[in-house]
């Protein structure tokens, strides 16, 4: 059974516009993000913080704790739970399905700890070039686009519901810098590492999935096989009047 991959949106406002006051633990900003925060407001340029959700869990990167994970509301949203690692200075924007996929809780939970082990750790986070916006696409990608991915003919597939304003200022920002660089965030090549491409030849969805779809097949051909035949009948009744 498929799953929406649901992605949720904050915007990271100033310490003067928080009116936030609760008192849960939250992943916080940097003092020179909050600046930089700060100088762009005015520019009518924002910063946004985002989570990924699917399969009753959301999961998010930040600096320090890196990936993290709580349950998530149904259908995406805002909640105590929800946004216990959103940073101090978030306040929540909108939920947007990305897509849906196929891949089971194990499956999951390999994707996580292969961003985690390769990428995504506390250390490596920077707020231009390997931020919540970056892990949040390469996971998602890696979780709707795997088949693709896996087959590796599309050098150009990407996410097309994920919002390219959410992170315009760190790409923009990282325009320069060169692809080989570690620190630079490769969505595509990151997600088919963290799906293991290379281990996986004639990969595809679960091995349930494929028998839910074959028995839905058969049932069609013989839907199919019956209509002929009623239809076949109905010709001969005619013929022998």
């Amino acid at each position: 059974m498929a799953d929406n991959v649901i992605l949720n949106i904050y915007d990271l406002v100033s310490d003067q516009q928080n009116q936030s006051s609760t008192d849960e633990p939250r992943q916080q900003l940097s003092g020179f993000s909050r600046m930089f925060v700060g100088l762009l407001e005015p520019l009518g340029l924002g910063m946004y913080h985002t989570s990924v959700d699917v399969g009753g869990f959301r999961y998010q990167f930040g600096s320090t704790l890196g990936i993290t994970r709580t349950s998530s509301p149904i259908g995406g949203g805002d909640s105590a739970e929800s946004r216990r690692y959103v940073p101090g200075n978030g306040q929540y924007r909108e939920s947007i399905i990305l897509g849906q996929t196929f891949c089971n809780q194990k499956e999951v939970n390999s994707i996580i700890q292969h961003l985690r082990e390769s990428h995504f750790g506390g250390d490596n986070y920077h707020l231009a070039h390997r931020n919540c916006n970056h892990f949040s696409e390469t996971f998602a990608t890696a979780l709707i686009l795997g088949n693709e991915l896996v087959e590796g003919g599309d050098t150009n597939v990407r996410l097309e519901k994920f919002p390219k304003w959410v992170n315009r200022l760190a790409k923009t920002t990282s325009s320069g810098m060169s692809r080989d660089s570690e620190m630079a965030c490769d969505v595509i090549e990151e997600a088919r590492m963290a799906l293991e491409c290379d281990k996986k030849v004639g990969w595809g969805i679960t091995s349930a999935v494929k028998k839910s779809l074959t028995s839905v097949n058969r049932s069609k051909k013989k839907e199919l096989t019956a209509k002929q035949k009623e239809a076949l009948a109905k010709l001969k009744s005619r013929s022998t009047k």
